[in-house]
Protein backbone atom coordinates (compact mmCIF):
# COMPACT_ATOMS: atom_id res chain seq x y z
CA UNK A 1 0.00 0.00 0.00
CA UNK A 2 1.08 3.55 -0.99
CA UNK A 3 0.91 6.04 1.89
CA UNK A 4 2.81 8.83 0.31
CA UNK A 5 -0.13 10.44 -2.08
CA UNK A 6 -2.51 9.83 1.67
CA UNK A 7 0.18 11.69 3.71
CA UNK A 8 0.76 14.45 1.23
CA UNK A 9 -3.62 15.07 0.55
CA UNK A 10 -4.03 14.84 4.42
CA UNK A 11 -1.23 17.38 4.69
CA UNK A 12 -1.60 20.00 1.74
CA UNK A 13 -3.70 22.22 3.62
CA UNK A 14 -1.11 23.15 6.35
CA UNK A 15 0.27 25.09 3.64
CA UNK A 16 3.96 23.54 4.46
CA UNK A 17 6.45 22.07 2.37
CA UNK A 18 6.00 18.25 2.79
CA UNK A 19 8.36 16.02 0.85
CA UNK A 20 8.89 12.00 1.61
CA UNK A 21 12.03 11.02 3.28
CA UNK A 22 14.20 14.28 3.20
CA UNK A 23 13.58 17.92 2.49
CA UNK A 24 16.22 20.13 0.34
CA UNK A 25 14.22 23.31 0.25
CA UNK A 26 15.33 26.31 2.41
CA UNK A 27 12.28 26.77 4.65
CA UNK A 28 12.43 26.82 8.43
CA UNK A 29 9.44 24.98 8.75
CA UNK A 30 8.51 21.21 6.92
CA UNK A 31 7.46 18.30 7.06
CA UNK A 32 8.92 14.49 5.64
CA UNK A 33 7.59 11.68 5.99
CA UNK A 34 9.09 8.06 6.11
CA UNK A 35 7.83 4.58 6.60
CA UNK A 36 8.76 3.28 9.74
CA UNK A 37 7.02 -0.62 9.48
CA UNK A 38 4.44 -2.16 7.04
CA UNK A 39 3.23 -5.28 7.64
CA UNK A 40 0.50 -7.84 6.74
CA UNK A 41 -2.65 -7.12 9.40
CA UNK A 42 -5.92 -9.27 8.66
CA UNK A 43 -5.66 -12.80 7.14
CA UNK A 44 -8.23 -14.93 5.18
CA UNK A 45 -7.51 -18.71 3.85
CA UNK A 46 -4.22 -18.35 5.11
CA UNK A 47 -3.55 -15.25 2.34
CA UNK A 48 -3.04 -11.59 3.71
CA UNK A 49 -5.24 -9.15 2.41
CA UNK A 50 -4.78 -6.14 5.16
CA UNK A 51 -1.85 -4.00 5.40
CA UNK A 52 -0.77 -1.85 8.39
CA UNK A 53 1.57 0.71 7.49
CA UNK A 54 3.04 3.16 10.36
CA UNK A 55 4.13 6.29 9.10
CA UNK A 56 6.68 9.10 10.35
CA UNK A 57 5.59 12.05 9.73
CA UNK A 58 8.45 14.81 11.05
CA UNK A 59 7.53 18.25 11.56
CA UNK A 60 10.78 20.63 11.91
CA UNK A 61 10.28 24.55 13.24
CA UNK A 62 12.07 27.46 14.29
CA UNK A 63 9.08 28.32 16.30
CA UNK A 64 6.36 27.33 18.79
CA UNK A 65 5.07 23.77 17.15
CA UNK A 66 2.09 23.23 19.66
CA UNK A 67 -0.63 24.78 16.76
CA UNK A 68 0.96 22.76 13.70
CA UNK A 69 1.79 19.85 16.10
CA UNK A 70 -2.04 19.25 17.00
CA UNK A 71 -2.77 20.44 13.65
CA UNK A 72 -0.98 17.65 12.13
CA UNK A 73 -2.52 14.95 13.88
CA UNK A 74 -5.78 16.43 13.34
CA UNK A 75 -5.58 16.41 9.77
CA UNK A 76 -3.73 13.02 9.27
CA UNK A 77 -7.18 11.51 11.79
CA UNK A 78 -9.20 13.24 9.44
CA UNK A 79 -7.32 11.37 6.25
CA UNK A 80 -8.15 7.71 7.62
CA UNK A 81 -5.23 7.36 10.10
CA UNK A 82 -4.89 6.69 13.47
CA UNK A 83 -2.11 8.29 15.61
CA UNK A 84 0.11 6.08 17.55
CA UNK A 85 2.47 8.22 19.66
CA UNK A 86 3.79 11.90 19.29
CA UNK A 87 7.66 12.81 20.07
CA UNK A 88 8.81 16.54 20.60
CA UNK A 89 12.22 17.02 20.71
CA UNK A 90 14.61 19.54 20.33
CA UNK A 91 17.71 19.59 17.79
CA UNK A 92 20.45 21.84 19.10
CA UNK A 93 22.49 21.37 15.79
CA UNK A 94 20.07 23.07 13.54
CA UNK A 95 17.83 24.97 16.72
CA UNK A 96 14.66 22.95 15.21
CA UNK A 97 11.83 21.78 17.38
CA UNK A 98 11.34 18.42 15.72
CA UNK A 99 8.14 16.36 16.29
CA UNK A 100 7.35 13.26 15.43
CA UNK A 101 3.78 11.48 14.78
CA UNK A 102 4.01 8.27 14.61
CA UNK A 103 0.35 7.77 11.85
CA UNK A 104 -1.20 4.01 11.21
CA UNK A 105 -3.42 3.21 8.25
CA UNK A 106 -4.81 -0.01 6.97
CA UNK A 107 -5.32 -0.67 3.23
CA UNK A 108 -5.40 -3.09 0.76
CA UNK A 109 -2.43 -5.31 -0.17
CA UNK A 110 -1.55 -4.25 -3.74
CA UNK A 111 1.47 -6.08 -4.83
Amino acid sequence: MNVNPLIISALTSLGLPISANVYDGTATEYITFNYADERPAVFADDVDILDETVAQVHYFTKGDPQANKKAIRKALRAGGFSIQRTVEQYEAESKCTHVIVYAAIEGTIND
